[in-house]
């Protein structure tokens, strides 16, 4: 099982959000700063268990405080909607920018470490936030959803898979919500990815949370409902709609 340090998502959240606000400023509601939002990411205590901050070893990537800098927005992950989602759903994609990011990893006892153990499971779980007017989160919001929802069903191979993704409930959290689960086998085919996505938006704050196991020879730890209560606490720590 590959120790992969991010996960594959089924979508990146689209370009509406880009400027942050436009016309009379004035009269525009104030838009959360980058160390606001990184304020609100998740933290090691937000969820039972052992948790850690996934942090690269050398000091390189995206820094402790969960500010992505302008130079690292490539480093993030995320891959493009299928084709079955519509040209604005695509388009919207291509041109986002995080304003915050953290990884945290659940410390596991017995880790997958190949090629000598086949049994055990990986947990991570990856929180992207970013920022606008009520109206452009809204807008951005809906080009997703529909893109989320076109690429359901059926996923082909590629350097995992194949695999299925079907939508998942999510509890009434934010303003609007919505949840895809894709389960993906391992190239090799031993061991399942299963990548809760689940993207929410409150005020002008949207959020993309992935909790991602990956597991062999394991029953899968986390259920919908669980993955329900760590969204909803992470949606708890954002800040209140303007």
């Amino acid at each position: 099982m590959k120790r992969c340090p991010v996960a594959w998502s089924v979508m990146v959240v689209g370009a509406a959000l880009l400027t942050g606000g436009c016309g009379d400023d004035a009269a525009a509601p104030a838009v959360p700063t980058a160390e606001r939002l990184a304020s609100a990411l998740v933290t090691v205590d937000d969820q039972p268990g052992e948790w850690t901050v996934n942090t690269p070893p050398d000091g390189a990537g995206i820094p402790a405080s969960g500010v992505v800098p302008a130079d690292l927005q490539d480093a993030l992950p995320g891959v493009e909607l299928c084709d079955r989602a519509s040209a604005a759903s695509r388009a919207a994609a291509d041109g986002l920018r995080w304003k915050a990011f953290r990884q945290l990893d659940l410390t596991e006892t017995d880790p997958v470490d190949p090629p000598a153990d086949r049994t055990g499971r990986m947990v991570f779980v990856q929180e992207f936030l970013t920022s606008g007017t009520p109206d452009e989160a809204a807008i951005t919001f809906g080009l997703l959803r529909d893109g989320m929802r076109a690429c359901l069903g059926a996923l082909p191979a590629g350097e995992e898979g194949p695999g299925t993704a079907r939508s998942m409930a999510l509890p009434a959290v934010g303003d609007e919500r919505y949840g895809v689960l894709v389960t993906m086998r391992e190239a090799g085919g031993w061991a399942e990815w299963r990548l809760h996505n689940a993207l929410v938006r409150r005020g002008g704050v949207l959020m993309l949370m992935d909790v991602v196991e990956i597991r062999a020879g394991v029953r899968p730890a986390y259920s919908v409902q669980d993955v329900g209560a760590f969204v909803t606490r992470a949606v708890d720590r954002l800040p209140p709609p303007a």
